[in-house]
């Protein structure tokens, strides 16, 4: 099949690159009915299934294309959307936790029919991908978190003004954004050169035009990643009894989950790998080669 290729000229941290994606595929997205919910999903890519969990608020559609791209060369990439964000349903009642999400990824693993997973899991997804691996052990052959916190007591927290902030359903959600980069020109450049990206992306039809979350969402989400999990020690505790092959990865400032919470977390899980990125929370989207390259190498 001929290649189509959008052009496109990013800035990352500075330095102006030419980068191309691939505009032949077009995503398809079904529903798989779980635990009372239709999950939106679209796959990706051939090889190895890769269940990509995202994080607070952010639907399948918001994830690097350039990233997507290069995971797809090698995986068969699974995106969906967790419940009440974008295409996916939610219960009238609020069964929102981080626990309940892990369940719902589980369920849709099932869904398609899947014996086992390796998934890639970021922000509050790698909360979600945290419960999954202690949830639901033999469903995953290796896990890549990213920008993880380990829950409880444990946790190494933000500042407050920055949880004020993200935590804000009424705040402006460029403001809510520019938390996810370094506050320098060359974070805020690499912030809006991936939202250039997506944006282009959607607009040739590589991804889905799934961005919408409502209000309800952003207040159950918050109440989850929040004050349940903050609440609740077992995760941490229960992280030593991981025996899968784990990478955690952050960015070296980054002001919503610190870095230091990898440490954390990683000094847990038996055996598991550490990397770190230059850059903020959104370390993945202002590398989006260099971390899919990683992650790639890691999968393998």
């Amino acid at each position: 099949m001929k290649r189509t290729l959008l052009a496109l000229t990013t800035a990352v941290f500075g330095t102006t690159i030419p980068l191309t994606l691939q505009a032949d595929f077009k995503p398809e997205v079904k529903f798989a009915e779980v635990n009372g919910v239709k999950l939106a999903y679209y796959i990706r890519g051939e090889g190895e299934p890769l269940l990509m969990i995202n994080g607070f608020v952010s639907s399948m559609s918001l994830w690097d294309p350039l990233m997507l791209e290069t995971l797809a060369q090698q995986h068969q990439l699974i995106l969906f959307d967790n419940r009440g964000v974008g295409l996916s349903t939610d219960t009238k009642e609020n069964n929102t936790t981080i626990r309940q999400m892990a369940d719902d990824a589980a369920g849709l693993i099932k869904a398609l029919g899947l014996k086992k997973t390796n998934i890639l899991a970021y922000s509050m997804g790698a909360r979600i991908g945290q419960q999954l691996l202690i949830r639901h052990p033999d469903l995953v052959n290796k896990a890549v978190l990213c920008a993880a916190d380990p829950g409880g007591k444990y946790d190494d927290p933000a500042a407050p003004d920055v949880e004020a902030k993200l935590n804000n359903p009424d705040a402006p959600k460029m403001e809510r954004l520019a938390l996810t980069v370094p506050d320098t020109a060359a974070g805020q450049a690499a912030l809006k050169a991936a939202l250039a990206r997506i944006k282009a992306a959607v607009a040739s039809g590589i991804i889905p035009d799934d961005f919408d979350v409502s209000k309800q969402t952003t207040e159950r989400q918050d109440r989850a990643r929040t004050t349940l999990w903050k609440a609740d020690n077992s995760n941490f505790e229960n992280l030593k009894n991981i025996k899968v092959p784990v990478l955690i990865t952050d960015g070296r400032y980054d002001a919503i989950d610190p870095p230091k919470n990898s440490l954390i977390i990683a000094n847990q899980i038996p055996f598991s790998w550490l990397a770190f990125f230059d850059g903020g929370h959104s370390f993945l989207y202002t590398s989006p080669k260099h971390f899919a390259d990683t992650a790639n190498a890691f999968l393998q």
